[in-house]
């Protein structure tokens, strides 16, 4: 979850004209409901700046087996690419409370191989593994801003796009709403 301070600092980035691109859990790949309903708030807010987001499905390639034999995917490393030269790599969250509570680590490295090698290594994967998020207008009024988020994939060879978060019932799409009423961000 970037918060109030990520998402601005986004923001600034992609308003000087840097392309920033973010790949996270969907709400069907995540484990942590209450996570994904604070992020989930700073969607809208994200898209608007100009920043791509992705996220990731749970049948994606990198999928991990558990201790129960299940293969949905999900994130948990952190890594990023800074300008095809810089490379993060860490289990340092972009939040609140992993500044302020966990003991997290990271490492911080330059080196242009590494960082353009990860950064196409993204990329080949996105689509296929990844649901691209976008802004529509409402379809009776063209004109009219973005008013709703659609998922967007590849199935097939074909474009396919959502209206709801994927492969996820009403029911847990209903318990993240109400996760959000909290005033718990700081403990994100």
């Amino acid at each position: 979850m970037p918060g109030k301070e990520g998402v601005q600092w986004l923001r600034q980035m992609a308003a000087r004209g840097v392309r920033v691109r973010v790949l996270t859990n969907s709400f069907a790949a995540t484990d942590v409901r209450v996570v994904h309903a604070g992020y989930a708030a700073y969607r809208r807010e994200l898209l608007e700046s100009g920043i791509e987001l992705y996220e990731l499905k749970p049948t994606a390639a990198v999928a991990k087996r558990t201790l129960h034999g299940s293969s949905r995917a999900s994130l948990h490393a952190k890594a990023f690419a800074f300008d095809r030269r810089t490379v993060f790599i860490g289990s340092l969250n972009l939040d609140p409370r992993s500044v302020k509570l966990n003991t997290e680590i990271g490492v911080v490295f330059e080196s242009p191989e590494l960082a353009q090698l990860f950064a196409a290594g993204l990329e080949r994967g996105f689509e296929e593994n990844a649901w691209r998020l976008e802004l529509k207008p409402p379809a009776s009024r063209p004109e009219s801003p973005p008013s709703r988020i659609e998922w967007v994939t590849l199935e097939n060879g074909r474009e396919v796009r959502l209206t709801s978060e994927p492969e996820v019932s009403a029911w847990r799409r209903m318990s993240v709403w109400f996760l959000s009423l909290l005033p718990i961000e700081e403990q994100l």
